[in-house]
């Protein structure tokens, strides 16, 4: 317990380092619609396209996922959760994810906690839309939440288990799947890092290297904390180097709110966007389910 509090007291706060520019554009598109949570928000900006992905309650404890797209001709807001879940045969898809590939940029999504086990689909939607693709692993877990796909001289990978470190490449694309095989498995743990430790954001490249955020959780009364891990891939080299402290909100989100999407969570930073902008890596995140925001950190900095 003692360890736990020292970790918790030397963690970095994002509070204080927010991307206003970001969380201005955020609350321009959400604000007309009237949600009550926003959260979660996943994202990818430049000069032709911009891209938010996110999730709201708008009453009561339903979900939804959305994907808003504007460009210079255009602008759209697709309700994810609406468009698909009867067409995929779905309860509900969640945390929906921007990542940009060789050839576009992609959407990935989940369908959440299931007892018979879970599905992952990616779908592309930027510059063309196209249909949902389930991805299919044989070896996959009977309950996953989040790969990180990424490109790399004409192959498409995806970062799937962070310890021991995992790595899948794409074997066959069909109609409505994506089948993956073993590309690299690492049989040694870290064990200056859980093994429990998930991937939170998509993959960032910068100087042939991936920049992300991983989550890592802590048990408190049968409750779990969710805290963001700052991360570096290394695909040349097989390996991820973790950042030494914690990221979270602030230590007054560490308590939770009152109102709970998930009644074994105490509180959460969820960090589930990121981009490289200059020296600056721009995160967003969610605030125990219910708050968006943005923030950004020093390039230099972000593996204290």
């Amino acid at each position: 317990m003692k360890e736990l509090i020292k970790r918790i007291i030397i963690s970095r706060t994002c509070k204080w380092k927010k991307n206003k520019l970001l969380s201005k554009y955020f609350d321009k598109i959400v604000k007309p619609l009237e949600f009550r949570y926003k959260f979660n928000p996943s994202f990818y900006i430049d000069d032709d396209v911009k891209i938010m992905a996110f999730r709201v309650i708008k009453n009561g404890k339903k979900i939804s996922s959305y994907v808003y797209i504007e460009d210079k001709k255009d602008k759209s807001l697709i309700n994810i959760s609406k468009e698909f879940v009867s067409k995929l045969g779905v309860r509900q898809l969640i945390d929906p994810k921007v990542t940009l590939l060789n050839d576009g940029i992609y959407l990935t999504f989940n369908t959440g906690w299931s007892p018979d086990g879970n599905d992952i689909f990616i779908m592309k939607i930027y510059s063309e839309q196209e249909s949902p693709k389930k991805i299919i692993y044989r070896g996959r877990l009977k309950y996953e939440r989040n790969w990180s796909f990424f490109s790399k001289d004409g192959e498409l990978y995806a970062l799937y288990w962070l310890n021991p470190l995992k790595i899948l490449r794409l074997k066959e694309k069909r109609n409505h799947e994506w089948e993956f095989e073993d590309y690299y498995s690492d049989n040694k743990i870290n064990k200056n890092i859980p093994e429990d430790i998930t991937i939170g954001t998509q993959l960032c490249l910068k100087d042939n290297k991936y920049y992300f955020v991983a989550h890592e959780k802590i048990k408190m009364k049968n409750k779990k904390i969710y805290f963001g891990r700052p991360a570096l891939f290394d695909f040349e080299n097989k390996k991820i180097i973790f950042g030494k402290k914690m990221l979270i909100h602030s230590f007054l989100s560490l308590l939770g709110n009152k109102f709970k999407t998930n009644g074994n969570l105490l509180s959460c930073t969820y960090f589930s966007g990121i981009q490289i902008k200059g020296n600056k890596i721009i995160l967003g995140y969610g605030v125990n389910d219910i708050e968006t925001r943005f923030c950004q950190l020093n390039i230099d900095s972000f593996l204290e």
